[in-house]
C-alpha cells in the first residue's frame, strides 16, 4: 500500500492529496509502473461530488504517484471502531453517497476493485466520498502474496474474487454490500481472521450469517450479498435502493412468539319451562348472559383453531364454508298463566375465518402472488411507485429477481392492522432452492386499485 501526503499545489494554489505507490522490486517493476499510469488516468476521467477526483497522475523516481483531492475526514471503518455500529438509515445516508459515485464509475467502465470501510470518507457536514479508484488493482496491498491474482481487502472481496476471477461492476456491488453490512453489524459478513487464506476459503464459499441489525437494509444487503454475481442488482438500482431507505424507511418488525392459550369450551345451556312472569324475566337476564359467554368463548376457540392453522403453514380457506345459522326464536304473547315451553339446547354460532372478498388487500395480495412468476408486466403495475424504486430496485431488478423464481406459493394471509398484512411466501428458486419467508405488508388503494406499499421480511430459512 502506497503513503498518502497532504501537499500544496503551487502552481494552482490548492491543497492536494498525493499517493506515492510503491511498486515491486524485480521484472514486474516496469509493467506494475506502466499499468498504474493507465489506471490513473482512468480514474481521472471521473468526476464526481460522491468521489475523491484525482487530479493528476506523475511519476516520483520510479514510483506512480497520483494526485487528488484532499478531504478533510476520518475513514468509515475510524468511525466504526470509535463510535460502533451505524442504524440502517445512517448507513443508508452512507451508502446511497457512495452508491452515487460507484454508479457513476461504472457508466464510465471503471471498476473500482476495493471498496471497503477504509476507502469511504466522512467528512464535515456529512459529506461522504469513496476514494481510491482504480487503485486497488495496482496496489498490490492485498494481504496476500504479491504474486497472487486477488487483489483487494479479503474480508470485503465478492466469493468470484476470491476464487480468482476477474472483478466486475456485480463485485463491487458485492464489496459495497459487505462495506454496508459492516456498517450496521459492526465485523463484515465473513468475519475477520488474521489468516488470510483461511478467510479467503471463507469468503469464496459465499456463506455468511444473516444480518440482524439492518432493519430495512436487509432485502437489499442479501441482495447485494447473493453468491451469483448475475442475481445481484445494479449499483444504479442499489443507489436507487438506499435512497428510498434513507428517506422513507421501513420499520422491522421481529418476529414475536405466541404464548399458548388454554382453550375454552363453549357450554350447553338448557332452558326450563318459565312458572310466572317475573321468573320468565329473570331467566331471560340469565339467559342474554349466558350466550354473550357462549359467544365470547365460541370467538376464542375459533381463534384459536386459526392460530393452529397458521403455526402447521395451513392457508385461510379461500371462500368461507357454508354455515346455516338457526332463525330467531318465535315471540309468543305474554300472558299472566304458566306457559310450556320445550327445553332449548342453544349453540353459539360458528366463527369462521374470513375469506378476502374482491377489492380487499387480502385478495390483492393473493392475485399479485398468482400473478408471479410469469406475469411481470401485470405483477409490476400493482407495486406502489415507492415499491418500484425499493425494494423492488428498479424494473430491471425486479426483472432480475424473479427471473431467478421457478414457483412462489402465498399461504396464511391475515390482517394485523388497517391494511397491514402478514403473510407465508414460499419460493422455489431456478438454482433448486427452496426457502419459506413471512413477510409483513401494507397496501393503499391507489385509484381503486389496491397496491403494495411495503414489504418486510420478518423470517426467513430454507426448506
Amino acid at each position: 500500500m502506497g503513503e498518502v501526503w497532504r501537499a500544496y499545489d503551487e502552481r494552482l494554489h490548492r491543497t492536494v492529496a498525493v499517493k506515492r505507490m510503491r511498486v515491486p522490486v524485480g521484472p514486474e517493476a516496469e509493467r506494475v509502473t506502466r499499468l498504474a499510469m493507465r489506471e490513473g488516468r482512468i480514474a481521472a476521467r471521473l468526476q464526481h461530488p460522491g468521489a475523491i477526483t484525482v487530479y493528476d497522475v506523475t511519476d516520483d523516481d520510479g514510483n506512480p504517484c497520483l494526485v487528488m483531492e484532499y478531504l478533510p475526514s476520518t475513514s468509515l471503518s475510524a468511525a466504526l471502531a470509535s463510535t460502533g455500529p451505524l442504524s440502517p438509515e445512517e448507513a443508508a445516508r452512507v451508502g446511497f453517497a457512495i452508491a452515487a459515485a460507484l454508479a457513476a464509475a461504472h457508466e464510465a467502465g471503471i471498476v473500482h476493485r476495493d471498496v471497503k470501510p477504509g476507502n469511504v470518507l466522512l467528512g464535515e457536514d456529512e459529506r461522504v466520498k469513496i476514494t481510491d479508484f482504480g487503485i486497488s488493482r495496482l496496489a498490490a496491498d492485498s494481504a496476500v502474496t504479491a504474486t497472487s491474482t486477488v487483489k483487494g481487502t479479503p474480508a470485503y472481496l465478492a466469493p468470484e474474487v476470491a476464487r480468482g476471477d476477474v472483478a466486475t461492476f456485480a463485485s463491487d456491488v458485492f464489496s459495497l454490500g459487505a462495506t454496508l453490512y459492516a456498517a450496521v453489524e459492526g465485523v463484515p459478513p465473513f468475519g475477520r481472521d488474521d489468516n488470510p487464506i483461511a478467510l479467503l476459503y471463507r469468503v469464496s464459499t459465499g456463506v455468511f450469517e444473516p444480518p440482524t441489525r439492518a432493519g430495512a437494509l436487509t432485502p437489499l444487503l442479501l441482495r447485494m450479498l447473493d453468491v451469483d454475481p448475475a442475481a445481484r442488482p445494479t449499483m444504479a438500482e442499489v443507489r436507487d435502493a438506499l435512497d428510498a431507505v434513507e428517506h422513507d424507511p421501513i420499520a422491522f418488525v421481529p418476529t414475536q412468539q405466541l404464548a399458548p392459550v388454554e382453550p375454552v369450551q363453549a357450554e350447553t345451556m338448557l332452558v326450563e319451562p318459565p312458572v310466572q312472569v317475573e321468573a320468565r324475566r329473570r331467566r331471560k337476564s340469565a339467559l342474554v348472559v349466558l350466550v354473550a359467554l357462549a359467544v365470547l368463548a365460541g370467538g376464542t376457540v375459533a381463534a384459536l383453531a386459526l392460530l393452529d392453522d397458521q403455526a402447521s403453514g395451513v392457508a385461510a380457506p379461500t371462500s368461507p364454508p357454508d354455515s346455516t345459522q338457526a332463525p330467531p326464536p318465535t315471540a309468543q304473547p305474554t300472558t299472566a298463566q304458566p306457559t310450556t315451553a320445550e327445553p332449548t339446547t342453544t349453540v353459539p354460532p360458528a366463527v369462521n375465518p374470513v375469506a378476502p372478498t374482491p377489492g380487499d388487500p387480502a385478495t390483492a395480495l393473493t392475485d399479485y402472488y398468482g400473478l408471479m412468476p410469469a406475469g411481470l408486466d401485470k405483477g409490476w403495475e400493482r407495486l406502489t411507485e415507492k415499491f418500484q424504486r425499493y425494494p423492488a430496485g428498479g424494473f430491471g431488478g425486479y426483472q432480475n429477481f424473479w427471473g431467478s423464481v421457478r414457483d412462489v406459493r402465498i399461504s396464511d394471509v391475515s390482517s394485523i392492522g388497517e391494511n397491514t398484512l402478514k403473510a407465508t411466501i414460499d419460493y422455489r428458486f431456478a438454482d433448486g432452492r427452496s426457502v419459506r419467508e413471512v413477510h409483513r405488508y401494507v397496501l393503499v388503494n391507489a385509484g381503486g386499485q389496491w397496491k403494495i406499499d411495503q414489504s418486510t421480511v420478518l423470517s426467513s430459512r430454507p426448506v
